[in-house]
Order: C-alpha cells, then structure tokens, then sequence
C-alpha cells in the first residue's frame, strides 16, 4: 500500500474516499521541517501544508514520486530540483480562486475607505468624522489596474466591476479579444496601468523574475495617491519601498495579505495608518480549504496510479 505524508491535521472527509487503498500519515498537530526529515524516505508522496520541500528534503525523499502543495503558489518546493529527479508537483490552482479574489477585493474596498484606520480609532474612543476629507476614495468609477490576469485576476476583475469599478489589467500573456469582451477589460502595458490606475492589485506568480518586482523605481511610476493591494505572494514587493512610498504619500495606502519574511511584518508597516494588513488567509474559509486539500490529494493520488492529473506543474517528468 502507497503511503502519504501529510504535515498538518486535515478534515477526515479529506480522506474517507481513499480509506483501505493508500496509508496515510496525519500528525496531531503540524510536523516540523526536521520531523518531515526524519521519516520522508519512508513515503511515495508528500503532501506539504505550511512546510518545505526544498532539495534536502526532495534528496531524503528516496520513495518521492509525487509532492503537492495547499495553495496555487509552490515556492515553497525546489520544483525544478524536484523535475530533475522526476518527481511530479501538485498544487491546487482551481479552489483558491473565488476565496482569494473575494479577500483582494475586500482589501481593495478596505483600503481605499479607511476601514483598518477607522476601527482603530474607534477603539481608541476617537471619533474622526469630518465633513470633507480626503483621507479616503470611492470605488465607483475608480480604475482598478490588475496585474497577472490568470484564473484569480479575472474573478476580481468581475468583483470589482461589480462595485462599479473600471478595470484595465496587464499581463506577459495578453488575454484573447473575446475574453477582453467577455469581461468588459482593456489591455495596457506595464507603465501605462501603473501611471493611470487609482488602485494596483497583483495577482502575479512570485518566481525570480518577480522578486522585488514592485520596487522604488516601479513606485515612482505609480499615479500619486494611488493603492496598492497585494493578494499574490510577499516578495514581489519591497517593503521598504513601499513604506518609503506610503510614508511620503506617493501612495495613499496599501492593503496586504502577504509579507515577504512571514510571519514577520515589516515593523514600518505595522506603525502606519494607511495599511491593511491580515495574515495570509486570502483562501480561508472552511470550504475552500477542504476542496484545496482534496484537489491536492487528487493529484498526488493519480500520480501514484500512473495517470497525469490537470493541477501538476511539471507534467514532463509524466510522459
């Protein structure tokens, strides 16, 4: 029987349809990186939730067929590594979508109406009502500049036309004119969605091309008393960058789900007013993560059954 090592408790219904044809190796509460060490050589396949698969552990690995990740990014894995070895890598492309683009959304309507700042100030008993202010920005008639236009920068696109928004997006991989259409979208390059667009959310891989992508160069570039939301992955913003940006107003505010160095936040972010911050839970609710699991499970079961299942990123080492 096939065995599997799951590094975190997961739902049983995960499971129930596997029961009797795989053996599978769930902690009662998360296994460390060096507890993954110590037992990966017993297993065909392993399934990585908030832990590492990185060439140490791929080397440990001596049974590995198959290493899938909970979440559509998998920069967590040495994949390319992994390729060389012939071991094929699952994510879960299809779940996040829906939840993830919700969140994006919900900081982008966050950010640019001061919700963080207000609840903060109400805590502290200070009623900061005035009658003009321009502390904060309507949504309706706003442009909203989507840059990575995959499966979660469409839905957004859909969820911020909805609350009136305009959207224009750029993408290495520019969108057919009948999906333009479909969506009510316009094209632009790089520069042009950064210099006209009231609010910037990414929804790009991060991959090494993408490291600091947003950076005080690109900053500079941006429409002053624009937005920035930030949904995808952490380092593709220089935080640094952006708090200089933040701080000098060449941005209005910022809203964030992911950090590069997290858990820890920069602590220039954390002083400032103008900044949503939540702790990397853009898919977090209970239905999203049980069908994220059970897409990853999927993939890694028809791995080990010989089949080439949609969601594995390197289908070569399958042929």
């Amino acid at each position: 029987m096939k065995k599997i090592l799951i590094t975190q408790p997961v739902p049983v219904e995960c499971l129930e349809s596997y029961e009797g044809r795989y053996e599978f190796t769930v902690p009662e509460k998360p296994y460390t990186y060096d507890e993954v060490l110590e037992q990966i050589a017993d297993y065909d396949a392993y399934f990585i939730i908030n832990n590492k698969g990185d060439k140490q552990v791929i080397d440990s690995g001596i049974k590995l067929r198959a290493v899938a990740n909970l979440g559509v990014g998998y920069d967590n894995i040495d994949w390319k590594y992994a390729t060389e070895k012939g071991i094929a890598v699952v994510n879960t492309p299809t779940q996040v979508t829906d939840a993830t683009a919700e969140m994006a959304v919900t900081l982008i309507a966050a950010t640019m109406r001061g919700v963080a700042r207000y609840d903060k100030e109400v805590r502290r008993s200070i009623w900061n009502s005035p009658v003009f202010s321009d502390l904060n920005s309507e949504l309706t008639r706003r442009t909203l500049g989507i840059l990575g236009f995959g499966r979660i920068g469409k839905a957004v696109c859909k969820k911020a036309q909805g609350l009136g928004m305009k959207v224009i997006y750029y993408d290495k991989l520019r969108a057919s004119k009948e999906v333009e259409e479909a969506y009510g979208v316009t094209y632009m390059k790089w520069d042009e969605v950064l210099k006209v667009s009231d609010c910037v959310s990414l929804h790009m891989p991060y991959i090494p091309e993408n490291y600091h992508l947003f950076n005080a160069d690109t900053f500079a570039k941006m429409k002053t008393g624009a937005y920035l939301v930030n949904a995808a992955r952490g380092p593709i913003v220089d935080e640094e960058a952006l708090a200089d940006a933040l701080e000098s107003s060449k941005l209005r505010g910022a809203g964030l789900d992911v950090f590069e160095f997290e858990p820890k936040v920069n602590p220039r972010l954390l002083k400032l007013d103008n900044v949503t911050l939540t702790p990397h839970v853009a898919s977090c609710t209970l239905k999203t993560r049980i069908g994220m699991c059970e897409e990853a499970l999927s993939g890694l079961i028809k791995v080990l059954d010989g089949k080439i299942p949609d969601n594995v990123v390197n289908p070569e080492v399958l042929q």
